[in-house]
């Protein structure tokens, strides 16, 4: 079945428009970078004048060269290298950029998705449950504990988690990730720990959003026709889900964008799983200038996809949507 032109016109257009916001975001990257002072420079130079001598450093190449060369090194993944990439990786020595985003990407991918998955469908059950039986004890049971754990700040309950489990010393779980040992059953078994704190945190704010937009369309008028031809519950769930689809997954993909882009950094550094967060603070802190910057690039291209993602689904969901 083919796309009708009308959505194929504005995809084609959506991806031309995120080719030129990768450029943007890779030219302010670069701005960044040069208009930030070279510490190495004015150290030598600082050295250089309490000796009361001139320092003769080699002059930079042109502004115009060094863009180019930016950009040629990320369009080919000549991302340069790093030792915090090694440290995490368990290698000795530094390890290429290219090397260490994709083992750390690999990890986080591997507890992010699973708990993503589960938080959506949860949110969608429990919140359709809440939705329809507003009164019951078990929807205000969901509802304040949900709104408690939104209300705690990640670290807090990462934290808590982390010091209880320490304080535990269970001898079925393991005392730490091991670096350099992949995805391991004893790593695997580890990667539930932040799992476990994203999956809660997102159920959390998916939750509000499907109790709300399933309490408006359990009132509206199709779901009573619905209702008087004899639907059942199952029935009548897949309606109202199909009519709330369109703000559900528009919700949802920026919720998931906004948590997975703070929520990564704090459960990585507190539960020191080596991905791609804790790689990006460890970066910051040994200041490497290139890992930094392809690891900016990196951040800024997911949100732009994210955003792509997201226009494309309110178009083919909404029929009323049309780019003409």
């Amino acid at each position: 079945m083919s796309l009708p032109r009308s959505l194929l016109r504005r995809v084609l257009g959506r991806l031309l428009w995120t080719v030129f916001a990768v450029y943007v975001a890779a030219t302010a990257v670069f701005g960044l970078v040069v208009l930030s002072p070279d510490e190495d420079r004015i150290a030598l130079r600082f050295a250089a004048n309490l000796q009361g001598e001139e320092a003769n450093l080699p002059e930079p190449p042109s502004l115009f060269e060094q863009y180019v060369d930016w950009l040629q090194s990320f369009v080919t993944l000549e991302w340069g290298t790093s030792g915090v990439g090694g440290q995490l990786t368990g290698a000795e020595g530094a390890v290429s950029n290219v090397t260490a985003v994709r083992k750390a990407l690999s990890v986080t991918l591997t507890y992010a998705v699973p708990a993503t998955v589960v938080a959506f469908v949860l949110a969608l059950l429990i919140g359709y449950y809440s939705a329809r039986r507003p009164t019951a004890a078990g929807s205000r049971l969901f509802a304040g504990s949900f709104y408690l754990i939104f209300g705690l700040p990640n670290f807090f309950i990462a934290g808590v988690v982390f010091f209880t489990l320490q304080d535990a010393e269970p001898d079925w779980f393991p005392e730490a990730y091991e670096a350099g040992a992949g995805l391991s059953p004893s790593n695997l078994l580890w990667l539930v720990l932040p799992a476990v704190v994203l999956s809660t945190h997102l159920l959390a704010g998916y939750f509000r959003y499907t109790r709300s937009e399933s309490r408006e369309s359990l009132r509206e008028q199709f779901v009573k026709f619905v209702r008087s031809k004899g639907a059942g519950r199952r029935r009548v769930a897949r309606h109202v889900f199909r009519s709330d689809a369109l703000s559900l997954v528009t919700l949802f993909i920026t919720e998931l964008l906004g948590v997975l882009l703070v929520t990564i950094f704090v459960v990585e550094v507190v539960f020191e799983v080596p991905g791609i967060g804790l790689l990006a603070y460890e970066g910051l802190l040994d200041r490497e200038l290139e890992l930094v910057m392809v690891l900016t690039m990196i951040f800024s291209i997911i949100a732009i996809l994210a955003s792509v993602a997201q226009d494309i689904a309110a178009t083919s969901l909404d029929a009323r949507i049309d780019s003409e």
